[in-house]
């Protein structure tokens, strides 16, 4: 999981589903693993969730070693997402899975504060002020399309999901 942040996602899966782990849960805030840590500790899944301190621009990871790579809101915090799609492209092994989800740039500044207004309006201005900068920062989903094919991953297809979000689903061909 790239850009774990609390570990919720993981715990989630290794909840639901017995078979699956061990997860590396990865992220380079400090603050988010230790978080990560506690969750994991409570949850009893040590064994099977392994939160780690690491760059999604450079994974501690071989060449497709990596079953399924998934990922929930990190994309619009990278300057350069075509490394972290790059990377996630390498780490997966022919045949895994990719999921990845991530806010979708709305298309006008109306259509950021509605957004806004709908989903963070009874929030303080401060975390109404980071939800708009979130969206702008967000890409649209021709964006990804471009940056997944310049990242060896036109298998993959990427639609809105939401009002709000995009979803990228891919299982790269066995070579």
């Amino acid at each position: 999981d790239v850009g774990v942040g609390t570990a919720l996602i993981p715990l989630e899966l290794v909840r639901s589903a017995p078979h699956v782990g061990p997860i590396m849960a990865i992220d380079m805030s400090v603050e988010m693993l230790r978080l990560a840590v506690g969750h994991v500790r409570r949850g009893q899944v040590e064994q099977r969730i392994l939160p780690v301190l690491a760059d999604a621009k450079r994974m501690p990871l071989a060449d497709a070693s990596c079953a399924a790579v998934i990922s929930n809101s990190i994309i619009h915090h990278i300057p350069e997402p075509l490394v972290v799609f790059r990377e996630g492209r390498r780490i997966i092994r022919p045949g895994g899975s990719v999921f990845l989800r991530d806010l979708m740039r709305p298309e006008s500044p109306e259509a950021v504060e509605q957004l806004v207004v709908a989903y963070a309006g009874d929030e303080n201005v401060r975390q109404q002020q980071l939800f708009r900068q979130s969206l702008h920062a967000a890409l649209t989903v021709d964006e990804v399309r471009e940056l997944l094919d310049k990242a060896d991953l036109s298998c993959a297809r990427v639609a809105a999901t939401s009002d709000r979000h995009w979803t990228v689903t891919a299982r790269p061909p066995k070579f």
